[in-house]
């Protein structure tokens, strides 16, 4: 019966993980929209304003475009801002931040893998004291893993995995994306 049980659970995470998954790509898409729309209209703005200075050019007077072009360089500003906001968006629900190369990275990558910037590392979250509960179990002398059998299970682990040594940090074994040039974990050049 638990057999059973594990299928359901795992196909029960799929199906949530795969409907959160589409539910961020359709929140991103409606974001993207957005960002696209406002940036139409910036240039609808910039198109109003190349007229403005223009007819003030034609009339010898560009102080008359003045002030047709302050309120709508401030419209734009305001846009900007709304952009800018909607992309955070986007990148709050990737789990991604952007990096002073321009590159957009995960949101836990300590360095970048492009240009190695050190980023910061975040401060942890206040963890809520609540009172401790001691589990009575006590494992018998069977169960009980000496430095002998955690040794050995450390080298079947070992030898287990079959990584490409081109894609791990030589530093401290985080893997690389492909393009890496620093490490995401430790900063160390992997040239």
């Amino acid at each position: 019966m638990s057999f059973f049980k594990k299928i359901t659970d795992s196909v029960s995470k799929g199906v949530t993980s795969a409907t959160e998954k589409a539910q961020q790509t359709v929140e991103i898409t409606k974001l993207n929209a957005q960002i696209s729309g406002k940036r139409k209209d910036i240039d609808k703005l910039f198109a109003k304003i190349g007229e403005s200075v223009y007819e003030g050019y034609v009339a010898h007077d560009l102080s008359l475009a003045e002030a047709k072009v302050m309120p709508r360089c401030e419209e734009i500003s305001a846009i900007r801002d709304e952009i800018a906001a909607l992309d955070a968006r986007i990148k709050e629900i990737r789990n991604e931040k952007d990096c002073v190369c321009g590159k957009r990275v995960a949101e836990d990558t300590r360095f970048c893998p492009s240009c190695g910037h050190p980023f910061p590392v975040p401060e942890p979250a206040p963890i809520e004291k609540t009172p401790i509960q001691v589990d009575p179990y006590v494992p018998d002398d069977s169960e009980v893993v000496t430095s002998e059998t955690a040794e050995s299970s450390e080298e079947e682990n070992a030898s287990n995995v079959h990584a490409d040594q081109r894609q791990i940090c030589q530093n401290c074994g985080t893997p690389l994306y492909a393009d890496s040039h620093f490490c995401p974990a430790c900063g160390q050049s992997t040239r």
